[in-house]
């Protein structure tokens, strides 16, 4: 069911499959928001083709990533090359939230190179929320397409707010970190 693991000890294993699992089981309840502000905020569906149900995610993160291993990532948590999204050590140590935020970001750059990074401006003030250590100003760390790596999550963390899996503060917190990583065209 899962993507080879061969490349992971079987504790980075156990924590992938841990991860995958918390994903399968967020599926749509009853919306916990006004529909006014779900339309106006909801992109999911023009992203992913789909409703939010967390099986299809794992689905559509499975016919983009074949492999994964672990290994040393640089300034990142992961990165994508050729089928394969390599795990630094922090992945392992977020929460499962966290992990399925970088896995579903990763599973974006599969699709193609128009959804690599841009350099994020020298200026740039936010934060990683992943790890604090992390700077993105001046590095390849932002996006250039609203539904790129940070647009993909964004939508994804909107989903879990507007169905109660999130608070609304931890909803737009999550929200708007992830939108702050994709530049404005001006």
């Amino acid at each position: 069911m899962y993507p080879q693991e061969n490349k992971l000890s079987a504790k980075e294993s156990k924590v992938l499959k841990e991860t995958f699992q918390y994903l399968d089981a967020l599926e749509a309840k009853k919306l916990k928001l006004d529909k006014q502000t779900y339309s106006r905020y909801s992109n999911f569906e023009n992203i992913f083709h789909f409703s939010f149900s967390g099986k299809k995610i794992t689905k559509w993160i499975q016919s983009r990533i074949k492999n994964y291993s672990m290994g040393s990532t640089g300034d990142f948590i992961a990165y994508y090359n050729n089928g394969e999204v390599v795990l630094g050590k922090q992945f392992f140590l977020l929460s499962k939230l966290d992990r399925c935020l970088v896995i579903l970001h990763e599973a974006r750059h599969a699709d193609g190179k128009e959804y690599s990074h841009v350099t994020c401006p020298d200026n740039f003030r936010y934060l990683n929320t992943r790890d604090l250590k992390i700077h993105p100003s001046g590095k390849k760390g932002c996006d250039s397409k609203e539904d790129g790596g940070y647009g993909v999550t964004a939508s994804f963390i909107f989903e879990l707010g507007a169905y109660g899996y999130l608070s609304q503060a931890e909803t737009a917190y999550r929200y708007n970190s992830e939108i702050s990583r994709i530049l404005e065209n001006d």
